[in-house]
């Protein structure tokens, strides 16, 4: 009887990560791999984290998909002579659907944000391209958000 239940609870306990989906519009990530596959892997990490199994979709009963619905930096700028102040917040959105079969059981969007700041003596262009770090932050807050909403 113990063994039943103990198979019972592990077969709960395993998910598998499904469709990951960019739906971003415009921009420089619009229809990105890279950003599919980056989620992926840190879907993988947050639900290792939360001591689930992952599994081949064949064997799971539980199924996340992931859908980016928007990822983008906000800048801000500020400046008085000589005196320069630049705010880069990198958004992301994604929404989230776990299923079991062909029922959906439930779905989940949420919103990471992470901020940049610098300022300097003087005014220096930088582009307003992606940082690295700050996206990877924001994409890391966001999904682990997302996780621990779903499971």
């Amino acid at each position: 009887m113990l063994l039943i239940s103990s198979i019972s609870y592990s077969q709960s306990k395993r998910v598998c990560i499904g469709d990951v989906v960019n739906s971003i519009k415009i921009g420089s990530l619009s229809g990105n791999k890279n950003l599919t596959l980056g989620i992926k892997n840190i879907a993988e990490e947050a639900i290792l984290d939360k001591e689930y199994s992952i599994v081949d979709k064949n064997d799971s009963t539980l199924k996340i998909n992931f859908e980016v619905v928007y990822f983008d930096v906000l800048q801000t700028s500020a400046g008085v002579s000589v005196f320069h102040k630049n705010n880069n917040e990198t958004i992301i959105r994604i929404k989230g659907t776990v299923t079991q079969g062909k029922k959906k059981l439930k779905d989940h969007l949420s919103t990471g944000k992470s901020s940049e700041i610098s300022t300097s003596t003087m005014i220096i262009d930088e582009g307003g391209g992606f940082n690295q770090a700050s996206a990877r932050s924001a994409l890391k807050k966001t999904i682990v958000d997302l996780i621990d909403n779903l499971l």
